[in-house]
């Protein structure tokens, strides 16, 4: 499933290999386009996984971590 807004973005994936790919993904297209956007994997709210933007991530108060 994907949520989005003005300014937010949430993917969220069964399986956490499946959440890093796809953060990766996006990362690296950023980079290469150089947009400034940077994006990481926290926890989902049902025993999942979720991909958003580091602003989002930072406000959720929890654990994440991104790569590229």
């Amino acid at each position: 499933m994907k949520t989005t807004n003005e300014t937010t973005t949430i993917m969220f994936f069964d399986s956490e290999g499946d959440a890093d790919a796809r953060m990766r993904s996006l990362n690296r297209s950023a980079m290469n386009a150089r947009h400034p956007e940077i994006f990481c994997v926290v926890d989902g709210p049902d025993d999942n996984f979720a991909v958003v933007d580091l602003t989002t991530a930072i406000d959720l108060g929890g654990g994440y971590r991104w790569a590229i």
